[in-house]
């Protein structure tokens, strides 16, 4: 009873419950792929551990009973469980070494008694560091509010038993704040932009759960505090300024060495774990009574696992003042190769092809030669060899099985792009290419942009006006192309083609808020990204996989588009509206044979893949180099999806593809 009473009052046990608790949820409910064997090698490696360097630096094994282990294993649990929490692999051994990584630098790594790291932030960026063999995904929890007040509470709950809740906080006015006056002040986004930054699972665990390790942080609270805000300063200038991913783990270890040396100029007392006091355990005696009533608790589990988390394009079309144009479908190919981004756009929209311009936001500056056009059959190669299949298997021959091939086919159509006229608004390029003519404005020139449409007698669609001003502010650029009828009068079947623009630029994006403006109601984005290294994900909104292998009736081969459509709607809305979901991932390198199971079609070839934008196959390296392709479907609208689409190439090599057999 006594060691009972010890267990509920160490503070470590509550973290190490709601870690789990976490980790539960994101299995159970947001279907993280966490393989059991992450989470063995994970926990299991950092207690095998632990136990041995423990057992050599006492001379001595340590028992294994519940009174020992409280003293030697539960502060490496929890280390362990944020690795189970916050670390992607797909091999075991990766698992296992970030567990030895992480154990190891509480040993080798100490001043005066104590380890300087974050045991479980060195082992996840050591792995990172190592290349591509793990990765994070700040995306996996989405941003619902439920998950968001949850992590809230719990977490506010074990900071303020262990008193570091002032470093906590410090942090989260560093970072958070900053990224409020950047995002609010002077760049003028809307407040539901900065809210989505703020509301991710991933950077409140960390805020709540491991900047404030009470073994890792100064012991003077003022010292705390000023740390604290310098690592969320740090964190928010490298993910802000250089598009850094995962910027407050690196920015907790770049510190770490700082503490030592500030508790030598600033002595104050150090913490020791103490069990807290009986009181604080009074406050839940109320709780089970609320879970008494069988109406409570489907009413909190509704409110948990029911509630909703708060095809398109990366710019906007302008119209003359009478007319109409709506950007429902549009597709998009991504290649990504370091910083080198390669956009082609192909776009699904209603419209006279003279009456109207496409304006997108573009980083840098664009050459001529990073502008081309491209045959709109690639998008069909992709589409045909990626999408969604209905598989048959029979045998009409016993000796020889075969395979029968539906695909989820989307509607063709040419793409159609709109005419700019003369304008007093800086020209920092001009180009003609191929049916195109195209404008690059400067950015600082470009609030006149506005003005000239106006004056010109086209209406910027309602709702463009609202963020404009940021990529404005953002000293983006804009790429304005425009119909050139007497080079379109020159091509066979008078059908535009898709536009392909590159670019070397730390952001890996496609800026959709601003094409939300031609949406009506919800829009459909479909996503072919190429990158050398393995899956494309968001890293702002999650990515989940849509439903694959599972048999359905014979009668649905008649009308599998309609059957797929009300599929994807329905695991749309089961992952709360805001995600990615995944048709289809596979190594597509010439050199591998093996791209997809079954395959009844043909691959795209290294021809293909060099018109996509995958230039690193050109010069002869079809036989040695690596792609991989990822095809993603979004729909989405203002309220579900508040920012640009975010990515990261991920060295994620899992391959995966919807199909549905009969």
């Amino acid at each position: 009873m006594a060691m009972r009473k010890a267990l509920l009052l160490d503070p470590r046990c509550f973290q190490a419950g709601f870690q789990l608790l976490f980790l539960a949820y994101g299995c159970a409910v947001l279907d993280w792929p966490v393989s059991p064997a992450h989470c063995a090698a994970s926990i299991g490696g950092c207690l095998l551990f632990q136990w041995s360097f423990e057992s050599l630096r006492r001379r001595q094994f340590l028992s294994l009973a519940p009174k020992s282990f409280a003293g030697w294993g539960f502060s490496v649990l929890i280390s362990a469980l944020s690795l189970c929490l916050l670390l992607r692999t797909n091999s075991w051994s990766i698992s296992l070494l970030a567990a030895f990584l992480t154990v190891a630098s509480k040993y080798l790594f100490r001043i005066n008694g104590r380890h300087i790291f974050n045991p479980s932030a060195f082992g996840i960026v050591s792995v990172l560091l190592l290349g591509n063999v793990a990765w994070l995904s700040p995306g996996q929890w989405g941003s619902g509010t439920v998950l968001f007040f949850a992590i809230l509470t719990l977490g506010t709950i074990v900071v303020t038993r262990v008193q570091k809740l002032d470093v906590s906080l410090a942090f989260i006015a560093g970072y958070a704040g900053l990224m409020a006056w950047r995002q609010l002040w002077v760049l003028g986004w809307p407040a539901d932009y900065f809210l989505h930054t703020l509301g991710t699972g991933s950077l409140l665990l960390f805020t709540f759960f491991m900047i404030s390790d009470p073994r890792t942080t100064p012991a003077h609270p003022a010292v705390r505090i000023a740390w604290g805000f310098a690592v969320g300063a740090a964190a928010f200038y490298l993910q802000a300024f250089k598009w850094w991913y995962n910027t407050p783990l690196y920015m907790l270890l770049l510190f770490a060495p700082l503490v030592p040396l500030l508790d030598r100029l600033f002595p104050a007392r150090h913490f020791q774990w103490q069990p807290a006091s009986l009181a604080f355990l009074q406050r839940f005696k109320k709780i089970p009574m609320l879970f008494q009533s069988r109406k409570t608790i489907a009413a909190l589990l509704l409110l948990v696992f029911g509630a909703e988390q708060a095809a398109a394009f990366c710019g906007f079309y302008v119209s003359k003042a009478d007319g109409t144009l709506k950007n429902k479908t549009s597709q998009v190919i991504l290649v990504r190769d370091g910083n080198q981004n390669v956009i082609t756009m192909y776009n699904n929209f209603k419209g006279a092809p003279g009456e109207f311009a496409m304006v997108v936001p573009v980083p840098v500056v664009l050459r001529e030669n990073d502008i081309r056009v491209v045959d709109p059959q690639i998008f069909q190669t992709l589409n045909d060899y990626s999408g969604p299949r209905l598989v048959e298997y029979y045998d009409s021959d016993p000796c020889r099985p075969q395979i029968l091939e539906d695909q989820m086919v989307y509607e063709k159509a040419p793409v159609a792009m709109g005419a700019v006229k003369e304008t007093g608004v800086r020209i920092e390029a001009q180009y003609l290419v191929g049916e195109y003519d195209i404008l690059i404005l400067s950015a600082k020139q470009s609030a006149g942009l506005y003005s000239w449409l106006r004056e010109n007698g086209y209406r910027i669609p309602a709702g463009a006006a609202e963020v404009l001003e940021p990529y404005i502010k953002s000293n983006l650029k804009f790429f304005v192309a425009r119909v050139n009828e007497k080079e379109l009068k020159k091509l066979k079947n008078n059908f535009l083609r898709p536009l392909q623009i590159s670019f070397n630029s730390p952001k890996f994006m496609l800026p959709i808020r601003l094409g939300m403006a031609n949406g009506d109601g919800d829009q459909d984005l479909l996503v072919y990204a190429f990158t050398r290294n393995g899956r494309v994900e968001c890293t702002n909104y999650r990515t989940a996989e849509m439903p694959t292998g599972q048999q359905i009736p014979l009668f649905v081969q008649r009308d599998f588009n309609r059957f797929y459509g009300a599929a994807f709607a329905r695991k749309w809305q089961r992952e709360g509206r805001a995600v990615a979901l995944l048709e289809y991932a596979w190594d597509v390198s010439p050199h591998n044979y093996m791209k997809c199971d079954p395959c009844t079609g043909t691959a795209p070839s290294a021809q293909d893949l060099v018109q996509a934008g995958v230039r690193w196959l050109q010069d002869g390296q079809e036989n040695t180099a690596d792609v991989f392709f990822t095809r993603l479907h979004f729909r989405y609208n203002r309220h579900d999806f508040p920012q640009d689409l975010v990515f990261q190439a991920t060295p994620n090599r899992a391959s995966f593809q919807a199909r549905y057999v009969m």
